[in-house]
């Protein structure tokens, strides 16, 4: 299981002041691009690669769609993928399937894709639908969010989790129920499978995500033998 920290800069100047020390434990970082305006994307890019320089940086650009900060149509948000894809080269991509699935082919010449699904209202019933679609495209990683109402929808969720890493033992994924209900599916996926779990200093960016100190505590008891 590794930990995901996001940076959510507002300004060049916001990545200037960020204190590397505090990010030393994390495993990837993910820069959640859509807190800066659009226009501003470009521009800062390369204070934050050369910022984590070394490290693997996942880059997202996370729409109002999909509970993010920036509202894009869909062949701006390709090109803007493609051109940091381009020049930076990061480890991951993030591309939000289907709010965007009609300019996928687009991205095919992308192996660094992480296909991502997020529903900040509910736990769906067809989440072998959703994982077998973004999966039979064989990207890098696969990404769902979920949102539970329910305890059960957390238990469905690991359950399906556990079950479909069986089905698809070659396929990076990484699976969470979001909020405070399913904070619990943060810490299990050393149990479920699922690669990546996301963490946060200071402020999360997500419903239910713990301190990376926490998180590391955590992972760390729950390797001991």
């Amino acid at each position: 299981m590794q930990i995901v920290v996001p940076i959510m800069p507002t300004s060049l100047e916001e990545i200037e002041q960020i204190d590397l020390s505090r990010y030393e434990q994390a495993d990837l970082i993910e820069w959640r691009a859509d807190y800066l305006p659009k226009e501003e994307i470009l521009r800062v890019a390369p204070a934050v690669f050369e910022k984590f320089v070394g490290r693997e940086v996942i880059f997202t650009l996370r729409t109002a769609r999909e509970g993010g900060h920036i509202v894009i149509d869909a062949q701006a948000y390709v090109d803007l993928l493609k051109e940091i894809n381009q020049l930076y080269q990061p480890d991951y991509l993030d591309f939000e399937y289907f709010s965007y699935r009609e300019v996928f082919d687009q991205m095919l010449d992308c192996s660094n894709l992480v296909l991502s699904y997020h529903n900040f209202e509910k736990t769906p019933d067809n989440l072998m639908e959703i994982m077998s679609d973004m999966t039979s495209l064989a990207p890098k990683m696969v990404k769902l969010a979920v949102t539970p109402n329910r305890e059960q929808d957390v238990l469905e969720l690991m359950n399906f989790t556990r079950g479909f890493k069986g089905l698809n033992p070659e396929q990076d994924f990484a699976t969470m129920s979001m909020g405070k209900l399913g904070r619990i599916t943060r810490f299990s996926s050393i149990l479920t499978g699922s690669s990546w779990t996301f963490a946060c200093v200071d402020e999360p960016s997500a419903p239910g995500q713990v301190d990376l100190r926490d998180m590391v505590k955590i992972r760390d008891i729950l390797n001991e033998d």
